[in-house]
């Protein structure tokens, strides 16, 4: 018989991918969910650098704990948020954090707002 909720019985993950950008800007592209089973690789990931663009594009789900990492590494460090679909999106506005960080659509808009940066050559 086939199990129709037998995913929610699989543990979720997620996978941090990092590139080097120009300007000392670390991309960190996201890919799974963002719960109390991976919130520990999230904070690992934010903890790499001082210039970050965190894309979330490709995340399904963000808890409270994931929009509460983001805020503290927003804290120490110079962070630019690419959003993700709907429930990524509707985490960040529930929570008042889309108005706290700072959100592109894209990756190249993040990128771009780094490098524009008072005090920071292109």
């Amino acid at each position: 018989m086939y199990d129709c909720f037998r995913t929610l019985y699989e543990p979720s993950g997620l996978t941090v991918t990092t590139t080097e950008r120009p300007g000392g800007i670390r991309v960190l592209t996201l890919v799974g969910d963002i719960d109390a089973a991976t919130i520990a690789t999230l904070d690992e990931a934010l903890a790499t650098g001082d210039r970050l663009v965190v894309d979330l594009s490709r995340v399904a789900f963000l808890s409270c704990a994931g929009v509460r990492s983001l805020l503290r590494a927003d804290s120490r460090t110079e962070l630019a948020v690419v959003l993700g679909g709907h429930a990524v999106t509707r985490s960040l506005e529930a929570t008042g954090a889309d108005r706290m960080l700072k959100i592109h659509p894209g990756v190249g808009p993040a990128l771009a707002g780094l490098a524009l940066e008072p005090g920071r050559e292109a």
